[in-house]
């Protein structure tokens, strides 16, 4: 009988594996097609609390309408590995009323970034979690999300690694300095930040339970007054960027991109003393992906010309 039971375990952690293999392999066969445009290509990564990574991947790219077998071919390989996915997010026009709500992926030290899927009613979203066989805190989730745009269709690709949310609250901090799966110390509480649609950030605070305990939305203008220490820097830097590579693909948007670059060189000039020099460091390797990105997808010399003012105040 506990042969039986290992030989399966064995066999669902086997077909776990499978699932996510297959989802990356399709992504790397269609990234690598000549017809395919790569616009960005990104990579976060931090260590947890745990000493565990957190990762979001990131890939934007553009397929010609003439090869949208392309995109039938990722499709079909989220529909093969739908049944083995513990969370399931599929949207696409003209849905039912019943998939109106929005999916939130979380990622990072203290799941503080996060990836949202369904906020236009014209774009495909596929979303999948997959429980991760070594470690049953975390989970690999792989987003999706096309649309249609001067005859040719635009992709978002994120492969997202981390502590499961709802579980975040387990990690403690022990007696001998190693961690355990419990609550968090009662003195903690986590805050994370996602942008959203309107140019608003919404924060949501967290007690030591894990339960809700304050949800704000505010002005993006607003929210870069409220920098006090780094770690408020770079959460607000973060969130800033990942809102001007989205509202850069609309050439139509100068406003709310202008507003964007202005209070990221605000941002920089003000509160650039508050950041360790590796901070620096990454804030300005940001800000030249920005900018290249800039140059490909949207050129723009006033918005450039605002991104350099804020990679000079961090050189500083």
């Amino acid at each position: 009988m506990r042969q039986i039971l290992i030989m399966a375990i064995l066999m669902l952690q086997t077909f776990a594996a499978s699932a996510q293999s297959n989802i990356e392999k399709v992504f790397r066969i269609v990234l690598h097609d000549p017809s395919v445009e790569i616009l960005a290509n990104t990579d976060y990564n931090v260590v947890c609390l745990d000493s565990a990574p957190s990762y979001c991947k990131f890939t934007e790219f553009t397929i010609p309408v003439k090869k949208k077998k392309l995109f039938a071919q990722i499709e079909k390989e989220f529909l093969l590995e739908k049944a083995n996915a513990y969370d399931v997010f599929i949207k696409k026009p003209g849905c039912s009323s019943s998939l109106t709500d929005n999916r939130i992926y979380a990622y990072g030290a203290n799941n503080e970034y996060s990836v949202e899927l369904g906020a236009h009613k014209s774009h495909i979203y596929y979303g999948m979690c997959f429980k991760d066989a070594a470690d049953p805190m975390r989970r690999h989730a792989y987003l999706a999300i096309w649309f249609n745009e001067n005859n040719k269709y635009h992709c978002y690709y994120y492969h997202i690694y981390g502590v499961i949310p709802a579980r975040l609250n387990e990690l403690k901090l022990d007696g001998n300095s190693k961690f355990k799966f419990n609550s968090l110390p009662k003195s903690m509480t986590r805050r994370t930040q996602t942008v959203i649609d309107d140019n608003r950030v919404t924060t949501t605070t967290y007690d030591d339970e894990g339960n809700v305990r304050v949800v704000k939305s505010h002005p993006l203008s607003e929210v870069t007054n409220d920098v006090k220490t780094d770690i408020d820097f770079m959460l607000m830097f973060g969130n800033l960027r990942v809102a001007f590579l989205d509202a850069i693909k609309d050439a139509d948007a100068k406003t709310l991109q202008t507003g964007i670059v202005v209070k990221i060189a605000r941002l920089c000039k003000e509160h650039n003393k508050l950041l360790t020099d590796n901070e620096k460091k990454t804030c300005i390797s940001n800000i030249d992906e920005m900018k290249n990105t800039l140059k490909k997808v949207n050129s723009d010399s006033f918005l450039d010309g605002v991104l350099q003012e804020a990679r000079m105040a961090l050189e500083k």
